[in-house]
Formats: C-alpha cells, structure tokens, sequence
C-alpha cells in the first residue's frame, strides 16, 4: 500500500508543473518503461499541445460570453408628435387618431377608430356618452416633460354631468385672457388620455390660434397646436 501510494504521488507531481512537453522528455513519467522512441515522443508532444490549445480556446470563449452578457440596453424614450393647426371649427368635431396621427372622417363617430375630438374649446374622448371605446381623460398640474408614466387610475368619461376635460376658463387647459380677449393654454398643465383601446397618452396644447402666432389673438381661432406621447406597454413616456 505504502508503495502503491508513493507511485500515485509520483504519478501526479508532474502534473502539478503544468503541460510542459519539454519536462515530460526530461523526467519520463514514472511507471513507464523509461526506453521512449523518439516517434512515440513525438506523437505525446503533438497530443499535449493539441489539448492545450482546446484548454484555451474554451477560456477565450468564455471571455468573450461574459463580455455579451453584461450588455445593457438603453431605455428608449416615447416620440413625441406634434400636431399643427388642426381645424376645430368643423362640426360637430374634428375627430383625431393618436395612433396614426391623422384626423378621422365624422362618419366613423361611432367606432373607436378615433380617440379625442375637437370642437371650439370642448375636447371629448372616445368613452362614456361621447364614443364607444374606453376614453377617458385627466388633466394634471405637471409639465409635459416631467411626466414620464401615465396614472393607472383616475380617469374620468365624457357623461351627463359633463366632459371628461372640462369646459370653461380655468377649468382645464386653458383660461380667457381678459386683457387680449383670447384663449390662452396654461403653463404646466397637461391632459393625460386613455385612448379608445385603453392605452394611455400626454398631450399639451401649445395653441388656440392658426400658425401658432405670439401675439393674440386673430382672427383665425380654434386651431389647435397640440404635441402628445403615447406610452409603451409599462405605461411609460
């Protein structure tokens, strides 16, 4: 046993040193007939370097999978759209799509192919009395770039006691300017919307006047400048 125990440690030393061929060819390896021919030495030589190089070329994959893995991606922001002079002076409304950013034909009233709609200063939703989807709106008193996740809860639809945004100066999103005798957005207020599929949007009115001018009013009114960000599936902008 002591002998058989002294072979086996002798065995292993020399693989302690690591895969030197050279060594291997200086100290044979014990337990085998010390008489190696050359082509047999040969043949050890490219049989080691041959696992050696296996050795490495797993840990340079491994390297390289680490390296794919701890790549992290950028969180992509919501576009922001930005309508100009949409002609609120139709009637009944001017019906508007978030989704695909065009107005819709008064015909389809009564689908959810539409999600708000202008007339004068009234804003409805497709919700309520108002359409048959799932509108409905809030208006917060928070710029619209600092709001980056649209409320789960809280929105109101267009009904009998009134819109869901609603009417009158101060109300909402405007108030009437006594001064100029005009219409004027308010500084840091925006309308959160959920959609006629129930989805969720920001939306700001820049204007109330054609061209979006400074100085008000003209005579042109009731076209709306508006600029809103639809949410992803989280509910963020």
């Amino acid at each position: 046993m002591a002998a058989s125990a002294a072979n086996q440690s002798s065995n292993t030393s020399w693989l302690k040193k690591g895969l030197n061929v050279n060594h291997l060819i200086r100290e044979p390896v014990p337990g085998i007939v010390s008489l190696i021919f050359n082509k047999e030495i040969m043949l050890l030589k490219t049989l080691l370097l041959s696992v050696s190089s296996v050795f490495l070329a797993g840990n340079e994959t491994t390297t390289v999978a680490l390296k794919t893995d701890i790549t992290l991606e950028k969180p992509v922001k919501s576009e922001i759209v930005v309508i100009k002079d949409l002609d609120a002076n139709t009637k009944p409304y001017i019906y508007f799509s978030l989704a695909t950013r065009k107005d819709v034909p008064a015909a389809e009233a009564k689908s959810k192919s539409w999600d708000i709609a202008f007339s004068k200063t009234t804003i409805a939703v497709n919700g309520g009395t108002s359409g048959p989807g799932q509108g409905g709106a809030i208006v917060l008193e928070k710029p619209f770039d600092t709001i980056t996740e649209a409320p789960k809860e809280g929105y109101k639809s267009d009904g009998d006691a009134g819109f869901a945004i609603p009417g009158g100066s101060g109300n909402s999103w405007y108030k009437y300017d006594m001064g100029v005798h005009a219409i004027l957005p308010i500084i840091g207020r925006t309308i959160l919307v959920k959609t006629s599929e129930g989805k969720f949007a920001k939306l700001e009115i820049i204007s109330y006047y054609k061209g979006a001018p400074e100085d008000v009013p003209t005579e042109e009114a009731s076209y709306y400048t508006f600029r809103y960000s639809l949410a992803d599936a989280n509910g963020q902008f």
